[in-house]
């Protein structure tokens, strides 16, 4: 599984839960919906094609890590 963050559209901000609800049913694990219209949550490549093409999705990253080695270490 991916973790990723779902912006929705403005236009559908009254109805986030519901659209929140959809993606859960199409197989988005649900991390945290935040009010402004973000949805953080984990899916599989799958399911991450088929909410791409919700016409409520601004946009959908995958969310990345990044390992930095502490200050001290040595440079490779």
């Amino acid at each position: 599984m991916r973790q990723i963050i779902i912006t929705i559209y403005e236009i559908y901000l009254d109805r986030l839960t519901i659209v929140a609800e959809q993606l859960h049913r199409e197989g988005l694990v649900i991390i945290h919906v935040y009010e402004f219209g973000v949805i953080i949550g984990m899916a599989e490549e799958k399911v991450i094609l088929r909410i791409r093409n919700h016409k409520e999705v601004a946009s959908l990253v995958e969310d990345k890590q990044v390992h930095i080695p502490p200050p001290d270490s040595e440079v490779q």
